[in-house]
């Protein structure tokens, strides 16, 4: 039998007692029994459609979801019965196994084959026309020579490069200690004519004046220079080294007192193919210098000074 509770006029009523209470009664909540096999219940205006329903026993139904548009959210409830948005995870099922692949279905049967149309007939070979006739053979003319061309004019000559430096003038060589040959002694000058004899007598005579003096023969020719003595030459060294990435430097050797510069040179003893010997050249009368420049590597060097 149909209940003649009406829970909206309830609801009505409840919320008009609610209004006029005083404030104290502002954080009570509103309850609502319903009867033994029913529940509570909210239809649309005219009373047509329910909208919500909790039945006595606690089920909750909401008809009009159905209908509902759609939404991409999940709604969830706790351990007591309140509802709110799915925790994360919450509706994603595990995947389900792969199912078995379906049996291959059974192959058609093949159609008749068509009939093979029946072959044309070969048409007559046509008949061969006649050779044509052998064309004459063209004469063999020989071209004539061309003149030789006239010979190029000679080309301008050149400019004439410029003249090397002049090279330094090398150290004079000392003098020697021997003494060249004596040259030969030049002719002895004509003796002079002798005066006459004068007459005996008993007074003595004047006596004959004396003969002129010869001319002095001509000086003789100066003899050939002798040849140089032993030359005695002496070698000095000096020995210096670098780090990496010194730059320019430079290394003098010095002769010994008293002696003097003749020649000279430079070595680089250690990584000579990683640096640059700028200048090897005499300093001094008695010293011999070299210029380097000390690249990436360490470097170690020797200059060479020959004294006389």
């Amino acid at each position: 039998m149909k209940s003649s509770f009406h829970p909206l006029r309830l609801i009505c009523a409840l919320s008009a007692v609610y209004a006029l209470h005083t404030p104290l009664a502002l954080a009570a909540d509103l309850s609502f029994t319903p009867p033994s096999g029913g529940g509570f219940v909210i239809k649309s205006p005219g009373g047509a459609q329910e909208r919500f329903r909790v039945q006595g026993t606690g089920e909750v139904t909401v008809p009009g979801l159905n209908g509902a548009p759609t939404a991409n959210n999940l709604t969830c409830f706790d351990g007591a019965g309140r509802l709110g948005p799915c925790a994360a995870g919450i509706g994603s099922g595990a995947t389900g196994a792969t199912g078995p692949t379906g049996a291959t279905g059974a192959t058609g049967a093949s159609g008749p084959t068509g009939v093979t149309g029946a072959a044309g007939a070969t048409g007559a070979t046509g008949v061969t026309g006649p050779t044509g006739a052998t064309g004459a053979t063209g004469a063999s003319g020989t071209g004539a020579t061309g003149a030789a061309g006239a010979t190029g004019a000679t080309g301008a000559t050149g400019a004439t490069g410029a003249t090397g430096p002049t090279g330094a003038t090398g150290a004079t060589g000392a003098d020697s200690t021997v003494q060249g040959p004596t040259g030969p002694q030049g002719i002895q000058g004509i003796q002079g004519p002798v005066g006459p004899t004068g007459a005996d007598s008993t007074v003595p005579g004047p006596q004959g004046n004396p003969g002129a003096t010869g001319a002095t023969g001509p000086t003789g020719a100066t003899g050939a220079t002798g040849v140089a003595g032993p030359l005695t030459l002496t070698t000095v060294t000096n020995s210096d080294s670098w780090p990496a990435n010194t730059g320019a430097v430079s290394l003098t050797a010095t002769c010994t007192a008293g002696k003097t510069v003749v020649s000279g040179g430079c070595r680089i003893t250690l990584n000579p193919g990683d640096h640059y010997l700028g200048g090897s050249y005499p300093a001094a009368t008695d010293q011999w210098t070299c210029e380097m420049s000390i690249f990436a590597n360490p470097a170690a060097a020797m200059a060479y000074a020959i004294c006389q």
